[in-house]
């Protein structure tokens, strides 16, 4: 009977582990995503100061952030977004904004895909 229950105290610690995984990568996408959208809306409005700041701030707490997500995740993609911010932040400062539009909308698409494959879907298990 008492493997049993620590069998069964193994599992809800995994799922909490795994829960926390989830939470912890679905909530540092979203809110990159919204601090990107926040530059685009600068660039928008033609604010490049802001803009260049702003930017410089996200590739900083990216590149802070993309260690620990390494240790939790194998992707491509955390390098990925990583080369888009800093190519992001040396449009800025060129004043490109076509081309700070084709890497912002890269990194966003990197940052959505890093937090879907660790959904609970049938596809990422298999």
């Amino acid at each position: 009977m008492k493997r049993i229950f620590i069998a069964f105290a193994l599992l809800l610690i995994c799922l909490s582990a795994a829960g926390a995984e989830l939470w912890y990568i679905g909530n540092t996408a979203d809110s990159f995503t919204r601090r990107i959208e926040k530059i685009d809306a600068l660039m928008m409005k033609d604010d490049f100061t802001k803009a260049s700041k702003l930017c410089g701030e996200v590739s900083s707490d990216w590149d802070k952030t993309a260690s620990f997500l390494d240790t939790l995740l194998i992707h491509d993609y955390i390098d990925s977004i990583g080369i888009n911010l800093s190519q992001m932040k040396t449009h800025i400062d060129s004043c490109c904004p076509d081309m700070y539009f084709a890497g912002s909308a890269g990194a966003k698409k990197g940052l959505a895909s890093i937090k879907g494959s660790e959904y609970p879907k049938f596809d990422n298990i298999f």
